[in-house]
């Protein structure tokens, strides 16, 4: 079949890791210093967005200086804390090891800058399942628009349509749609219509094998 699953392309936030929490103690600590209000709201209102955009709505106009200042101190204090923390979610390590083992070629894409997804690949030890690693602050738009993923792909020299992407954002499952690709969407206990519009929905990934990712060919 000319659309067999060759390449499994993965996000990050959500679906290896749950970095949430760190996230939010990172942009809260950047807030209090600015003298922004920033509450636990604010934060799942904005939450896998890029940095750029968070700034945008939470701080209006600002120079692309002043973004990058608190953009990088936002990402120092993330830093700081993940190394403590970081920790597999449920089922995601066994899932890319065999992957791995039965020859699918996979990446990581995410909207995090790519000093994040290097530091949590080397704390985890992703690199040794993955041939390659995409920040979406290196294409122009964000989910969900298709850019990162389609970068993926490229980089693994895989044709989009045979290319799987596991995600956890409703705007991740429009972005893998709209690069033309399959996706398993990792919903925990959340019942959202946009992720039921993933060709596999499940709570985590003890559910999905590599047989289960085949029946998606």
């Amino acid at each position: 079949m000319s659309n067999t699953i060759q390449a499994v392309i993965w996000d990050l936030d959500g679906v290896i890791i749950d970095s949430a929490d760190e996230h939010r103690r990172a942009w809260q600590r950047l807030a209090r210093e600015e003298g922004i209000k920033f509450t636990d709201e604010d934060f799942w209102a904005t939450f896998g967005k890029r940095n750029d955009d968070i700034i945008a709505i939470l701080w209006g106009p600002l120079s692309p200086e002043q973004v990058q200042l608190l953009r990088d101190r936002k990402e120092i204090y993330f830093r700081d804390l993940i190394r403590q923390t970081a920790a597999p979610l449920p089922g995601s390590m066994e899932l890319m090891r065999s992957l791995h083992e039965a020859g699918y070629l996979q990446a990581l894409a995410s909207s995090a800058p790519i000093e994040n997804i290097q530091l949590i690949s080397e704390v985890l030890g992703l690199e040794r399942y993955l041939t390659a690693l995409v920040s979406g602050e290196t294409v122009p738009h964000g989910k969900p628009a298709p850019d990162i993923f389609l970068k993926a792909a490229q980089q693994l020299h895989i044709e989009p349509s045979r290319s799987l992407v596991i995600e956890d954002a409703v705007a991740g499952v429009e972005a893998a749609h709209a690069a033309g690709m399959r996706c398993i969407a990792v919903a925990g206990n959340r019942d959202l219509p946009g992720l039921r519009k993933a060709e596999l929905m499940v709570k985590t990934l003890l559910e999905v094998d590599v047989k289960r990712v085949q029946t998606l060919s």
